[in-house]
């Protein structure tokens, strides 16, 4: 199975994951019109199908530039790094949304931020939407 292209696929082709896995989180202020409860909603929302294997309902809940280069299958060999090592979904530890930038473009999003404990060890996701709710990119990091 080709898991490591795949995380390379997936970053290469959503810019605000790159920028994202250098960024410390810090808790910035959602862009103006984003509300947190939103944000976090549908962020939980991408966090189940992930770990429910919805590769093609995550898929289409990408915006259309992020669509161009990604497939259910680059989610998910890229899900599926991640779940080898840290097993079955247990539950939501901590949550929060923050505001970024991408640096190159000046474009303003909202990033979704969850700790969730499973089995053998912990994940943290990253779902980042633009300001109109699209859906950017995903990112997860063993914590």
């Amino acid at each position: 199975m080709r898991k490591k292209p795949a995380l390379f696929v997936l970053l290469a082709l959503l810019p605000a994951l790159v920028l994202l896995s250098g960024c410390k989180v810090s808790g910035n202020p959602l862009p103006e019109g984003m509300e947190e409860e939103t944000v976090l909603t549908q962020g939980r929302e991408v966090v189940a199908l992930l770990n429910s294997e919805g590769w093609q309902e995550v898929y289409d809940l990408l915006r259309d530039d992020a669509r161009e280069t990604a497939s259910p299958e680059t989610i998910r060999d890229y899900m599926e790094e991640f779940l080898d090592q840290a097993k079955g979904y247990v539950k939501e530890t901590d949550a929060m949304a923050t505001g970024q930038t991408l640096k190159d473009t000046g474009e303003k999003y909202g990033t979704a931020v969850f700790y969730c404990k499973h089995e053998k060890k912990n994940l943290m996701y990253r779902i980042a939407y633009s300001t109109g709710m699209e859906l950017m990119g995903i990112q997860i990091t063993v914590r």
